[in-house]
């Protein structure tokens, strides 16, 4: 007789619990069979093994990340500015538990199941690409004598810098810092009115979750 599981939601729950505490090699169907209370093999009947559940527990963690992103952006006044949205990004992935362990511990594993499981053909991430940097600077948002390219990939280089070197004690004092000088010598200076920068962020957003 099949005993009934909890819903997906509390599975993906006490997943994510787990990875955050130890790491994917820490989540096994056993180990998140113990921790439910529920036999491996009925979890592997539901799910089709611990690889979908793993897909499925990143994906609504990433999609969390950019609904507290977008939700932070939009009720910032200067929220499409820059500076803040590159802000709010760091403060999405290290406020939240498991995207935290994922960008500072466990990366790699995390690149590999999202290529390797199911046809996936992406890596998920929240940098900040050239493409946005442009049209920023299309819309008035960022200054135009500035090159997107190189803006993307001083961030890129920041945030894995920020990855490596985990935990800090001053993180909020070194993220406020380095949006402070984007805000210097990025943003367009007199911006009065950031909406279109919200607008363009959230489209963006959109495109990489499809």
């Amino acid at each position: 007789m099949t005993t009934d599981l909890p819903d997906s939601a509390h599975v993906l729950d006490v997943a994510s619990d787990i990875v955050s505490a130890g790491g994917f090699d820490s989540l096994s169907l056993e180990s998140l069979a113990n921790a439910l209370g529920f036999p491996a093999g009925e979890l592997r009947d539901r799910f089709g093994g611990l690889e979908p559940i793993l897909v499925l527990m990143l994906n609504r963690e990433f999609t969390g990340i950019y609904m507290t992103m977008v939700d932070d952006i939009e009720r910032d006044p200067a929220g499409g500015l820059l500076s803040r949205i590159y802000f709010y990004t760091l403060s999405a992935v290290y406020e939240r538990p498991l995207a935290r362990m994922l960008y500072t511990v466990d990366r790699e594993a995390m690149n590999s199941i999202m290529r390797n499981a199911n046809s996936y053909g992406y890596i998920p991430g929240v940098g900040i690409r050239a493409d946005l940097i442009e049209t920023m600077q299309r819309i008035g948002m960022v200054r135009r004598d500035v090159d997107a390219g190189t803006v993307s990939h001083m961030l890129t280089i920041f945030s894995a810098g920020l990855a490596l070197t985990a935990p800090h004690e001053d993180l909020d004092r070194i993220v406020r810092g380095v949006t402070d000088l984007l805000a210097q010598v990025v943003d367009e200076e007199g911006v009065t009115d950031t909406s279109p920068g919200k607008a363009a962020f959230f489209e963006w957003a959109v495109s990489l979750a499809r």
